[in-house]
């Protein structure tokens, strides 16, 4: 009898034991994470981006037959392409401009300021706003030289700071392509992990919430990504095609625009409305009608790639990008739309699991 009472007092899981237990899986995993804390923001990165190009991938793949790592090798190319070289390159443009604002700030003289010959072009007050301008430059460049070179210098500051930030970009943009080649050649196992763990912790629920989460990427990447890719490259076309300088630059931003859903608009109305100015009326009527095709293009693209890529609400998804991007930066445009649609799907499976049976209002009565 003494055994027996023992035995059954031994078996049961006390709170204390249950309370370390969890406390040292907790200090295990927080320990894992403070050590590959380094390495996390281009471990997401690359994971979304994987998932982002899978289906091109594995259409690569296709194409190719067996050889695997000849895709592999290819996408790792294409990867490169995208990320590394603007890097290298900004950074090379960043340098020299400091460069020259340097020059510029050891050796001012009259010559370095600017004589705005545009204003010439400006219909009646043009010339005497030139004259003006001019005549003050040469009575005033001691003054003028003294008011600018705090400025000068306050800008030379940023830029030497934003010219170091590229070692350690250009540092994590490599860590993310060693990240993405781990991914391209395991995903598949990553994958079936994933789908297994979420399984354990939540049933057929948590491998749907995974599936999800993949296919809303993907539709995330399609329908925000290559619209924005779609529409910067027609309006920088468009620039090119009507001499606007910078045209280059330009599409750069136009694209950071697009993808913060701000449109290419904002670039493109000013250089029409200066294209005006300068008496190109040709050019202007062209980039006119060029500026409301490439302004209405995401309407039109956005919502067709979106529905194809996933089967979720598109104010969902949009609600995401927006709101993902304002929180978190770039990578809350991937994020923030998974998170929404993991959530509202999960949710809302949840709620149509209870047999809901409306009161009539006779029943009320």
């Amino acid at each position: 009898g003494v055994d027996a009472t023992m035995n059954t007092i031994k078996h049961p899981r006390d709170l204390p034991q249950t309370l370390f237990g969890i406390i040292i899986i907790l200090t295990l995993l927080c320990s894992a994470l403070w050590i590959l804390h380094p390495f996390l923001l281009s471990v997401v990165w690359a994971g979304l981006i994987v998932i982002a190009t899978w289906p091109l991938y594995t259409t690569v793949q296709r194409k190719l037959g067996v050889r695997r790592k000849l895709a592999i090798t290819a996408m790792m190319v294409f990867l490169t392409a995208i990320f590394l070289l603007p890097i290298i390159f900004s950074a090379g443009m960043l340098s020299t401009l400091l460069e020259d604002l340097l020059q510029w700030l050891m050796h001012l003289d009259k010559s370095h300021l600017p004589s705005l010959d545009f204003l010439t072009h400006i219909p009646l007050v043009g010339e005497h706003l030139h004259r003006k301008w001019l005549a003050l430059i040469h009575e005033n460049a001691e003054r003028i030289f003294g008011t600018l070179k705090p400025w000068i210098t306050k800008v030379i500051v940023i830029l030497a700071h934003g010219l170091s930030q590229f070692g350690a970009l250009f540092v994590n943009g490599l860590m993310m392509l060693l990240a993405c080649l781990a991914f391209y050649l395991y995903g598949t196992t990553i994958t079936r992990g994933l789908r297994q763990f979420a399984f354990r912790i939540a049933g057929a629920r948590g491998d749907n919430a995974v599936l999800l989460a993949g296919t809303t990427i993907q539709a995330v990447a399609m329908g925000v990504v290559l619209t924005a890719v779609i529409q910067s490259a027609f309006a920088g076309l468009g620039l090119a095609v009507c001499h606007i300088p910078s045209s280059a630059l330009l599409t750069g931003i136009i694209f950071v625009l697009c993808l913060m859903q701000l449109g290419p608009v904002i670039i493109m109305l000013p250089a029409l409305i200066w294209l005006f100015y300068l008496g190109e009326h040709w050019n202007g009527a062209v980039l006119l009608v060029w500026t409301v095709i490439a302004g209405s293009l995401d309407n039109i693209l956005k919502p067709i790639l979106i529905k194809r890529g996933a089967d979720t609400s598109l104010l969902l998804i949009m609600t995401g990008v927006i709101g993902g991007m304002l929180t978190w930066g770039m990578i809350g445009l991937m994020i923030g739309p998974v998170l929404l649609a993991v959530s509202w799907k999960l949710l809302s499976t949840w709620v149509s699991e209870a047999h809901y049976q409306p009161i009539s209002a006779k029943e009320l009565s």
